[in-house]
């Protein structure tokens, strides 16, 4: 090559179109998409002015309106709203907040085709629409916008409305408003006003039975930061999905993931919750981020601060969860409680035997056409129960002899070297002419085989919590033993008292009946609301004529 020639640079560049649009595919659900657009009114918010937003959901026009009264823009931001990757402006102030990776003029085009931002500020307008054909269209170094209205004069308020149209996915009231209410906590200090359609949001946190706070080891305080405190709340239900988890902030309300770090699959990790301030998250340099652009709230366990924060977090979870189950063995001792398991395994044979007997009726009905039993694929197989012999020990339900415990200084009296015998249960047998008491154990005469299907269980989980909880995940109807009318039910303290059992059966039978309806919904979106309506109605007639002798007993 001959020296005199000059040499042409090489230079990165970038087809902003696809850029758009392999961003916009990290933004798959509509609730994700729409919080990008509140998470926006919540941050560009002027100072002591409490944020107002509204979400329009219009299912058959294809489209989703987000109006808020913010800080609007003019000419000059919504060039650097429309720049791709550009640097937030509220970060370069110092303020952090989400916006760090400047993808959310992506997140439309995750599930619709078209992108219109209707801005007002100091008194003048601009309408800009961006559009998938056009970005597909584009040469590749930019992407034309149509500027539909540009610094008009107006008199309304300052505010955007970012609207989302030719939407191709189901939108829903009840997954995007539950994902806004579940992220509200870090706002509350703005206490803002938002609605989705007719449905106002608002935080509400699950009732607290306890918290526990925990810090860093030293080792863990010189990567994660010492000044972090990682509060574990104790919820007196179990909680769904998207509520039990620590939300880890990496500065005020910025929650960047909702780490459980695998103990809500143990037992009784799905009661924990809390919340952990992490800043170093978002401070810390290096080629590996703690997370990423897709905005799915999950850490990256190859950064360091991140992977230190998972152990962190992982350990006090497991901590308070194994107390929890101590307490819970422990409490099953009790004798009060032993009388409601009792009674619960009543209920629970009853509505078992009714399910059994439904899902016997769907396969024989079924079988025929070869098509799976609903409740079959639902609720599995199951095992039957069945009886098998008790034994007793020494008690206070009826009559019997207990066996003789070793003399004082005999063989296993324990009182020789200091120590205390054993505390072990004395055994005995039934005896109606016997002078002391015996009760059985796991039951009367005989003990049951737990069988698969629904199971019952008396719960104490708040005055304020529903009278009932369905628990699908494991099957279980609770009966909150301190909702108000269950609590004056049981207010001398009986459970024999007819007024408490037979309050407790009619409570039990309609949760059943509701949680089947729900099994089936779950199972087929599609199922028609009047068949829904009439298999509720239903399954609650037959429980509740099955259960006949309880309420003669």
């Amino acid at each position: 090559m001959n020296m005199s020639e000059s040499v042409k640079d090489l230079k990165v560049t970038s087809n902003v179109g696809r850029d758009i649009l392999a961003s916009a595919s990290l933004f798959k659900a509509d609730y994700a998409v729409v919080w990008e657009y509140v998470v926006n009114s919540l941050q560009y918010c002027a100072p002591r002015v409490t944020p107002v937003i509204d979400i329009d959901l219009q299912q058959r026009k294809k489209l989703i309106a987000i109006s808020d009264n913010g800080l609007g823009m003019n000419e000059q931001d919504l060039e650097h709203f429309f720049m791709m990757h550009g640097e937030n402006k509220e970060r370069k102030a110092g303020r952090i907040g989400r916006g760090k990776y400047g993808t959310g003029k992506s997140a439309a085009f995750g599930i619709g085709k078209g992108l219109k931002v209707d801005t007002r500020k100091n008194g003048r307008r601009n309408v800009v629409i961006l559009t998938r054909d056009v970005i597909e269209q584009s040469a590749g170094l930019n992407v034309p916008l149509d500027w539909q209205i540009q610094n008009e004069e107006c008199a309304d308020i300052d505010g955007t409305t970012v609207t989302i149209f030719d939407i191709e996915v189901k939108v829903t009231e009840k997954s995007i408003a539950g994902y806004i209410e579940k992220h509200l906590q870090h706002f509350q200090h703005q206490t803002p006003k938002i609605a989705v359609n007719s449905h106002v949001c608002s935080y509400k946190e699950p009732e607290v039975d306890r918290s526990k706070e925990f810090t860093p080891n030293k080792v863990q305080a010189d990567i994660i930061g010492g000044d972090v405190k990682l509060v574990v709340n104790v919820s007196k239900i179990p909680l769904g999905v998207s509520e039990f988890g620590i939300q880890v902030t990496a500065g005020a309300g910025n929650c960047v993931a909702i780490e459980s770090a695998g103990v809500d699959k143990k037992e009784l990790g799905n009661y924990l919750f809390g919340t952990v301030d992490v800043p170093l998250l978002e401070s810390s340099t290096g080629p590996v981020e703690p997370y990423d652009q897709t905005r799915n709230l999950q850490l990256n366990p190859n950064h360091p601060v991140a992977q230190c924060l998972i152990g962190f977090i992982g350990a006090s979870l497991d901590q308070v969860r194994k107390e929890l189950v101590r307490e819970t063995k422990d409490a099953q001792q009790d004798e009060q409680l032993r009388r409601l398991a009792q009674e619960a395994s009543k209920i629970a044979d009853i509505l078992n035997d009714d399910f059994k007997e439904m899902r016997d009726r769907l396969q024989d009905i079924r079988s025929g056409t070869g098509r799976k039993a609903t409740a079959t694929g639902m609720f599995g197989g199951g095992e039957e129960g069945g009886d098998e012999p008790g034994s007793y020990v020494k008690g206070t339900k009826e009559p019997g002899d207990t066996r003789v415990k070793p003399r004082p200084g005999g063989p296993g009296d324990g009182t020789k070297r200091g120590r205390k015998d054993p505390n072990i249960s004395v055994s005995g047998d039934p005896n109606p002419d016997g002078d002391d008491a015996v009760d059985p154990i796991g039951g009367k005469k005989k003990k049951r085989r737990p069988a698969g299907g629904f199971k019952v269980e008396y719960k104490p989980l708040g005055q304020d919590e529903p009278r009932s909880h369905y628990d699908s995940s494991t099957l279980t109807i609770l009966l909150n033993t301190e909702h108000p009318v269950l609590a004056a039910a049981q207010a001398g303290g009986e459970i024999e008292d007819p007024a408490f059992k037979r309050l407790s059966y009619e409570i039990a039978f309609s949760e059943y009946a509701l949680g089947l309806g729900y099994e089936l919904a779950n199972d087929d979106p599609g199922f028609p609301a009047d068949d829904l309506l009439y298999e509720v109605r239903t399954s609650l007639n037959r429980v509740s004529k099955a259960a006949a002798p309880l309420y003669r007993a």
